[in-house]
């Protein structure tokens, strides 16, 4: 079914602790801290309104006195009118996120010490990050997930493999960590294969994605498309997606997203993330229909309460599914009439895309980039500031659809510049700028990025600006664009030098770099 391919080429080096993760002496009581470090009998420097412990660790900071911003309004409203304001630069993503009363506790009991500070990295970092940006409370890889490590060892070496690849980018000693356990998790996943009711467990499927995750954000090859595959053998096995299912969730944002950079349409037929595999009884749903009530629907990610951002978002992915379909018929070789279709076909996509935008909710579709720098006489909770981010860079991935389609439509600029495609370019830039950095928010600019810097021509302070938001700090986030960025690099020099306009799916091809967006 499945076969995963090693990049082992390491020793069973001894890794050593980076300065913080190893096993400390026990640190005196402070009577002075706040009551989270009291409590934990760790040292506090006493910051307020959080001390930098807190901070850092992403817990919630308790004083004998609560300061004045936890005072701050929970509801989970829609509405960014003027009557709400930001919640303070601490509070937000990683400056500070909320863990609630009931914090996500588990043991490793019988794992080895050493492995523990990356899955430790992994359930406090990498699973906000494997999705949906800044996703914390009540995160399914967290809760559902991390605790099958304990009986499964392909899970639990794909997991150490991902946190200690993340670690590697400002630590080159977790390097030969993250290779070794790669390979391990390959050689363990293919044992578990060998089992056909070890095969449908979730945390089969959920080792597959994390070598794919692997292979995205670590690996220059094109590796994570063959992962991909596995696991849609493992779906298809465990009897066929399911929308209630976050890991199928979770393969159909990769498998959209990259579906564009493979040069192919998605691996699933169908719009298999809005509707379960049809039985007999249940016909093929179609856009517009009501979702089914068999299965409450996922509550991810928690600043989504009402599943409107993910809602909206699977129905634009149907589009991103048709474009990435028409983009691979477009680069073979076509007759004239052929390439008449396709024009014609890729108008009709940028329609439904335009149609679907105007019927989108007002307070997502109005959404004013300077959204974060308007007045308001209430404070946006954390979750609400989360979700209107979601809703922004749901915004930029919309026109860098519009711009991929004019890709197309005109690939090496042979008409004049549509005034949707300058448009495109401005409303993708203008997110951007707004979007505040350091908070792992990059993460849902990139494909807009990326459509804005391929359909530029020669324009100096449109290639600094993408190359800037590309170059974002890739400790922040899971996924970087340090490739995507490579291949732009070379494109934007190659107009330059001929002064001619090129297509990135070409270059990409001639120069075999292999990318991943995720969308």
């Amino acid at each position: 079914m499945y076969k995963g391919k090693s990049n082992l080429n390491a020793s069973n080096t001894k890794v050593n602790m980076a300065p913080g993760m190893g096993i400390k002496a026990p640190v005196p009581r402070t009577r002075t801290g706040c009551l989270t470090c009291r409590a934990r009998k760790v040292k506090c420097d006493e910051g307020k309104p959080d001390c930098g412990r807190c901070i850092r660790l992403q817990r919630d900071c308790k004083w004998s006195t609560p300061p004045a911003h936890m005072l701050a309004t929970t509801s989970h409203g829609h509405g960014l009118s003027s009557t709400s304001s930001l919640p303070t630069t601490q509070q937000l993503a990683l400056g500070k996120t909320r863990i609630p009363k009931d914090s996500f506790v588990i043991e490793f009991p019988n794992i080895d010490k050493t492995t523990m500070p990356y899955i430790h990295h992994f359930v406090g970092f990498c699973t906000r990050f494997l999705a949906y940006a800044n996703d914390d409370e009540g995160n399914p890889f967290k809760e559902e997930l991390v605790p099958f490590v304990t009986t499964s060892p392909a899970l639990l070496h794909s997991i150490i493999a991902v946190a200690a690849g993340h670690m590697s980018r400002t630590d080159k000693q977790h390097e030969v960590k993250a290779t070794k356990h790669y390979s391990m998790a390959l050689r363990e996943l293919n044992a578990a294969l060998c089992d056909s009711s070890v095969a449908k467990q979730n945390a089969t499927l959920g080792a597959c994605l994390l070598l794919c995750v692997y292979e995205i954000s670590h690996s220059d090859r094109g590796l994570w498309l063959e992962h991909l595959k596995g696991a849609r053998d493992l779906i298809l096995h465990r009897g066929g997606p399911k929308t209630t299912d976050f890991l199928t969730r979770f393969f159909a944002l990769l498998d959209v997203s990259g579906s564009l950079w493979a040069g192919q349409g998605p691996l699933l037929p169908g719009n298999y993330w809005l509707e379960d595999a049809p039985t007999p009884s249940t016909g093929p749903k179609q856009i517009g229909d009501s979702p089914s009530t068999v299965e409450a629907p996922l509550n991810w990610p928690y600043y989504d309460p009402g599943g409107v951002m993910t809602g909206e978002f699977h129905m634009f992915m149907v589009f991103m599914a048709k474009l990435s379909r028409l983009s691979s018929r477009s680069l073979t070789k076509n007759s004239f009439e052929e390439q008449i279709i396709i024009k014609q076909e890729a108008i009709g996509i940028k329609l439904e895309v335009q149609t679907w935008w105007q019927n989108c909710p007002s307070f997502i579709r109005d959404l004013s980039n300077d959204w974060r720098r308007q007045p308001r006489d209430t404070k946006l909770t954390v979750a609400e500031t989360l979700e209107a981010e979601a809703f922004s860079s749901t915004k930029a991935c919309m026109y860098g659809c519009i711009l991929f389609i004019h890709h197309i439509i005109d690939p090496v600029g042979e008409e004049p510049q549509d005034p949707d495609v300058s448009e495109a370019i401005k409303q993708v830039l203008d997110v951007a700028a707004e979007t505040p950095e350091g908070y792992g928010l990059e993460m849902g600019l990139y494909y807009g990025l990326f459509a804005a810097g391929a359909s530029v021509f020669n324009d100096w302070v449109v290639e600094d600006m993408v190359r800037k938001k590309l170059k974002a700090d890739t400790r922040i986030a899971l996924y970087h664009a340090d490739r995507a960025l490579e291949l732009l690099e070379i494109l934007w020099r190659r107009q330059h030098q001929y002064e001619r306009k090129f297509d990135w799916r070409v270059v990409q091809q001639q120069m075999g770099i292999q990318i991943f967006i995720l969308a």
